[in-house]
C-alpha cells in the first residue's frame, strides 16, 4: 500500500470508530466497450461488439470505489452483445465471463449472467454479477474482463424452440479489458448485516414474490428497504416482498438493505436478477 493510501485508510478508520462518518451504500458505474470474436457451435467465426456495464461497490462513501478488506463485495455486471441468433432468447440463455482480479496477486473468478427475455434481433442483453469477493489484502485491485462463454437458446416469437447456439468469444488483441479499480481498506465497519439468500418464490407476467434471510446484529431489525433496478420501491418489516405492476417478459435486478431500530443500514445484498413470465 502506498503512503497516500495508508493515510487515507487510517483517516477513514478513525472516522468510523468515532462515528463521524456513516458509510453510504452506493455503487459507482463502470463501462467498457470491447471487440470480440466468437467461435460458434455451428462452425462459424463471428466478430461481435460487446458493451459491458457494471456497478462497482462503493461501500465507504468518503473514498471512491472503496470497500472493507473484511467484508464481502459484490460487483454487478451487464453485457450487451451483437446478436448471434435470429428471433428471441429466453431466460434459459446464459453467459459466463472470465474475470481477473489483480492486486498483490492475481486470481480468477467468474461472472454468471442471464439473458433478458423477448429481445429483438439486433442486440442481446444479459445481467448478473461477479462471484462474491473478499478484496484482500488492502490496496488497489483491478477488475479485468476476459473470455465470454455463451449458451443461447433461441425461440421463435410463438415460443417454439429454435436450434441452440453455443459460442466461445475471445477479446480482440490490443483492446481494453479494464472494467474498473476497487480500493480495499484496512477497516471494519460496525453496521447491520446484509440480507442473504434472495429467492424468487412465485412469478406471473406482472408480479414477482421474493424472500430472503435477515439476521439481527447488535440492535433489533426495524425493516428492509427493497430496491428494484436501482430505485427504492418499498420498505417491509417481513423478509419478503411481492412486487406488482411489472411488465410481462421483462428482466429486473433486486437488492435489499437491512435497517435497524437506530436507523443504521446495512450494505446492499447481492443483486438478484429475475424475469417475469410472458403475457
Amino acid at each position: 500500500m502506498t503512503p497516500t493510501s495508508r493515510a487515507a485508510t487510517t483517516a477513514v478508520a478513525a472516522l468510523l470508530l468515532t462515528g463521524a462518518l456513516t458509510p453510504a451504500a452506493t455503487a459507482a458505474p463502470a463501462d467498457l466497450v470491447a471487440s470480440y470474436t466468437c467461435a460458434t457451435s455451428t462452425g462459424r467465426t463471428v466478430p461481435v461488439g460487446v458493451h459491458f456495464g457494471g456497478l462497482l461497490p462503493d461501500d465507504v462513501g468518503a473514498l471512491p470505489n472503496a470497500v472493507s478488506y473484511a467484508q464481502t463485495a459484490f460487483v454487478d455486471l451487464d453485457l450487451d452483445i451483437t446478436n448471434l441468433v435470429e428471433g428471441r432468447v429466453d431466460g434459459d440463455s446464459t453467459a459466463r465471463v472470465d474475470v481477473s482480479i489483480t492486486g498483490a496477486a492475481t486470481r480468477q473468478v467468474r461472472a454468471d449472467l442471464t439473458f433478458a427475455p423477448g429481445q429483438g434481433w439486433s442486440w442481446l442483453h444479459a445481467a448478473g454479477g461477479l462471484a462474491p469477493l473478499r478484496v484482500d489484502p488492502p490496496g488497489n485491485h483491478e477488475i479485468r474482463l476476459g473470455d465470454i462463454t455463451l449458451s443461447l437458446r433461441p425461440k421463435a416469437d410463438d415460443g417454439a424452440p429454435l436450434p441452440p447456439l453455443d459460442a466461445l468469444c475471445t477479446r480482440t488483441p490490443g483492446g481494453d479489458d479494464l472494467l474498473g479499480v476497487v480500493q480495499s481498506l484496512a477497516y471494519i465497519a460496525d453496521r447491520p448485516l446484509r440480507p442473504t439468500d434472495l429467492t424468487v418464490t412465485a412469478t406471473t407476467p406482472t408480479t414477482t414474490t421474493v424472500t430472503w434471510v435477515g439476521r439481527s446484529w447488535w440492535t433489533a431489525t426495524a425493516g428492509y428497504d427493497v430496491h428494484l433496478d436501482g430505485a427504492l420501491v418499498t420498505t417491509t418489516t417481513d423478509p419478503q416482498v411481492t412486487l406488482t405492476g411489472l411488465a410481462p417478459d421483462s428482466q429486473h435486478r433486486l437488492k435489499v438493505v437491512t435497517r435497524d431500530v437506530r436507523g443504521s443500514t446495512s450494505l446492499p445484498s447481492q443483486g438478484l436478477v429475475f424475469a417475469t413470465a410472458r403475457g
